[in-house]
């Protein structure tokens, strides 16, 4: 069972309108009465860790026991964060500034930061790449980030709308290859590839997902992308897209390519550069990478010490009989003959 002690403290600090807001949506996806959905709710929270959000991204409300307790909560991802990610490297990931130094390697393009204190170096960079990404340099799920011409400013009005916003940190843009153009032109499309390093050093992709932008910017699934589930063998997306809304595409609603079948270029490349990287990250062992499809290969574009579960297992693709990515986790962490010992201890306990 998730730690307690955990929901306790979730519980002191949730929104209890958005909670309640968010029985109201169950209620009108399964018809279940709203008082045993927040029981059911609760219940789940105490029991697997499930947040409320977990409940209706994931599907808690139509799951069975055998299937609820293979299912990667909030609760339980952070719990994995908290035994393979030490805190004091969190900044390494955290800022993005760091990130860019620490893989330069395997990020393969210019950036400079901070804007407030390396005007010529901002002025350098712009006469080399007028077209550029500008970020806040800690945040998160693809907001505030903006794709800017500097040959469209006046250069002084520029860099006092760049700090004025706290854009701090400046982008060379990928150029993602034309095979991903046909996916979707509007941002670069990355692949979220899931490592995790036992302690042996042993590295496993555990999970890989297409991130499909449509219309921004941005391919964030929390930012109006998409996301798919690729076969972690061949490359290829197995499944229709999906949004956070819960709306299923099956072809992209500006390009009309079909997504279930797409084949994603430069494939065993990215799984190789994933996994050395994975190997090199010493003190932060559960990564998201996103990976961006450039003309030449792959390249890194994010690092996350602290990647979103949602995306793993979403209600609208979650069958009668299917099973979450839990297992597959736990077996990757402590390997398969202390896996075996935990999967006992667990059905002693149930």
């Amino acid at each position: 069972m998730p730690n307690v002690r955990y929901f306790c403290n979730r519980l002191k600090e949730m929104d209890y309108h958005s909670m309640l807001e968010r029985v109201s949506i169950v209620h009108h996806k399964c018809g279940k009465s709203k008082f045993f959905i927040l029981l059911d709710m609760i219940w789940c929270g105490f029991r697997y860790g499930a947040g409320y959000v977990d409940y209706d991204v994931i599907g808690f409300y139509k799951l069975n026991h055998a299937q609820r307790k293979t299912m990667l909560t909030r609760g339980i991802n952070n719990q994995f964060v908290q035994e393979l990610n030490d805190k004091e490297y969190w900044h390494v990931f955290n800022n993005k500034n760091e990130f860019d130094e620490t893989f330069l390697e395997y990020v393969q393009r210019d950036f400079v930061y901070p804007v407030s204190n390396n005007l010529e170096k901002v002025e350098m960079f712009l006469q080399k790449h007028p077209i550029f990404f500008a970020k806040p340099n800690d945040g998160q799920c693809g907001k505030n980030i903006e794709k800017l011409n500097a040959e469209e400013w006046n250069r002084e009005e520029l860099i006092d709308y760049l700090i004025k916003n706290e854009l701090e940190l400046l982008e060379e843009p990928v150029i993602q290859c034309e095979e991903m153009n046909r996916l979707n032109p509007s941002s670069v499309n990355t692949v979220r590839m899931v490592t995790v390093k036992n302690e042996e050093g042993d590295v496993t992709i555990i999970a890989t997902f297409s991130r499909i932008g449509n219309g921004k910017v941005v391919d964030n699934f929390n930012s109006g992308g998409m996301t798919a589930r690729v076969d972690v063998d061949t490359g290829i997306i197995i499944e229709p897209a999906v949004n956070k809304e819960g709306t299923v595409f099956f072809e992209h609603p500006i390009t009309g390519t079909k997504i279930e079948g797409f084949q994603i270029p430069y494939w065993n490349e990215a799984k190789a550069m994933v996994c050395e990287t994975a190997r090199k990250s010493k003190h932060i062992r559960y990564i998201g990478w996103d990976v961006g499809l450039s003309e030449h290969g792959p390249v890194l574009v994010e690092g996350n010490h602290f990647p979103g579960h949602d995306i793993y297992q979403v209600a609208e693709k979650i069958g009668e009989n299917d099973m979450g990515i839990l297992p597959r986790f736990e077996e990757a962490i402590y390997g398969k003959k202390a896996y075996g010992k935990l999967r006992a201890k667990k059905k002693v306990r149930e």
